[in-house]
């Protein structure tokens, strides 16, 4: 008997899903013409005359009824879907926190403002260049934003195109883009361990494929390193640190041993935090550690010491760039957006002044 039931519910269900309200059911019920259904809720009305009663009359009757107009046919007519494509290569999805879950979090508050939908494409990590790029612009999608990824071989597929793109993250895309300035915010870093009295410091960074913004923030900290220390690039280290190692025995190896790290990532500051309280380090007072970008605290009884960058506004400036690009309409090439720094507890409070 239960069984039976089921079956008649389902039955019942599926029978109510092939009866799906149409313009013609709106039209019967408000007491108008079809066509009139058609102006009211595709917005189309203005200056036709139409009476504010038969409009509200007409919406009330497709909310009572659960009826919309057809998005595809909609798109069919505008040329344009109102979607934007999210590409993400196999190391950037799937991780519950650190940076990317947080760009892409702000890039579907940004998209949403925009009262736009968006669709995610997570590259899985033997997807050919093709096949990445046919998932873009098979028609679906207006425009397609990618992320920190200027030199994977789609980002010149899409330039090939013409399918309207931006950059999010990677200053030295060929594509239109919206970056943070990276070597400003290590310059940021290396002042403050200079003011703290910190005196050997190393640079610490990610292992990569994508290798510009890494190499230019390393300039940058031999640079800053220099100017503030009085250092030469002999007299300093530099560590890429591969997935899975502990950050801290690879610093222990060096002589001298630094006493204070510029990271990269917030994700690589908190995984040496974390292995150098475990082998009985002082910290800050032993080893000064600076993280980027200030993501939400990993750790809840330490407050990391970060360059503060600006994601909410980068995805941002990234979509309203994308539109614009939709649009036909001219966008700056490059925009690069200032940083700052955020004094947490993994550096030592400032130095009196004498």
């Amino acid at each position: 008997m239960r069984h039976n039931a089921l079956r008649n519910c389902f039955s019942k269900d599926e029978g109510m899903r092939a009866k799906r309200p149409t313009r013609q059911d709106v039209a019967t019920k408000a007491g108008v013409a079809p066509s009139t259904v058609t102006l009211i809720l595709n917005e189309r009305g203005a200056g036709l005359g139409i009476p504010e009663a038969t409009r509200e009359r007409v919406q009330a009757a497709a909310r009572d009824l659960g009826y919309y107009p057809n998005w595809h046919i909609r798109s069919i007519r505008s040329g344009k879907t109102g979607n934007l494509g999210l590409y993400l290569r196999s190391d950037q999805w799937g991780k519950p926190h650190g940076y990317w879950t947080q760009v892409i979090a702000h890039l579907q508050k940004a998209v949403a403002g925009a009262d736009l939908r968006i669709l995610l494409h997570c590259a899985p990590a033997d997807c050919p260049t093709e096949e990445a790029f046919a998932r873009q612009a098979g028609g679906v999608v207006d425009g397609v934003i990618i992320v920190n990824s200027g030199h994977d071989p789609i980002a010149q597929r899409l330039m090939e195109t013409g399918l309207p793109a931006v950059e999010i993250g990677d200053r030295y895309s060929a594509l239109p883009l919206v970056a943070v300035d990276g070597a400003q915010g290590i310059q940021l870093a290396v002042k403050h361990l200079w003011e703290r009295g910190y005196k050997r410091p190393a640079f610490c960074w990610d292992s990569s494929q994508y290798l510009l913004n890494a190499q230019s923030r390393e300039q940058a900290f031999y640079e800053s390193v220099k100017e503030q220390f009085g250092l030469d690039r002999s007299q300093v280290s530099s560590l890429e640190i591969p997935d899975n190692a502990d950050p801290y025995a690879e610093l222990w190896r060096l002589n001298p041993r630094p006493d204070c790290v510029v990271c990269t990532s917030d994700e690589l500051a908190f995984t040496l935090l974390e292995s150098a309280i475990a082998a009985g380090i002082d910290v800050p007072n032993e080893l000064g550690i600076t993280g980027f970008d200030c993501l939400p605290a990993f750790a809840p009884v330490r407050t990391l010491t970060s360059v503060a960058t600006p994601l909410e506004q980068m995805a941002r400036d990234g979509v309203t760039k994308l539109l614009a690009l939709i649009e036909g309409k001219p966008v700056e090439a490059s925009t690069v957006l200032p940083v700052a720094l955020r004094q947490g507890t993994s550096t030592r409070a400032a130095l009196e002044k004498k």
